[in-house]
């Protein structure tokens, strides 16, 4: 079994919530080059319904910036696993995966 990387986003003072903080270009650069390396994501339910939200195309024109591109791109390209008993299907080059993540 390959290594699982984790990643999570927190501020100086511990903060999580990614709508409390501001993600700006190096922050969006350093997330592309961690996508870039990984051979799929993991996600729960809430996370992958955050992320499909924010990041499955096609976004409005000039409804993020220019530099938001990439990873946006990144992101959407990037094979995804979601881990959930309670989604009846997912797309968005994703796979469901029922019961435990580790078995599966």
């Amino acid at each position: 079994m390959r290594r699982l990387r984790y990643s999570i986003n927190v501020t100086l003072d511990g903060c999580c919530d990614h709508r409390a903080m501001f993600a700006d270009e190096d922050l969006h650069r350093h997330a592309v080059q961690n996508l870039e390396q990984a051979d799929a994501l993991l996600f729960g339910r809430v996370t992958y319904e955050m992320m499909e939200a924010a990041w499955r195309p096609p976004a409005r024109t000039g409804a993020r910036p220019d530099w938001m591109e990439p990873f946006a791109r990144t992101i959407d390209a990037a094979k995804k696993y979601v881990v959930s008993s309670t989604l009846e299907r997912v797309d968005w080059n994703a796979e469901l995966v029922r019961g435990s993540a580790r078995s599966a």
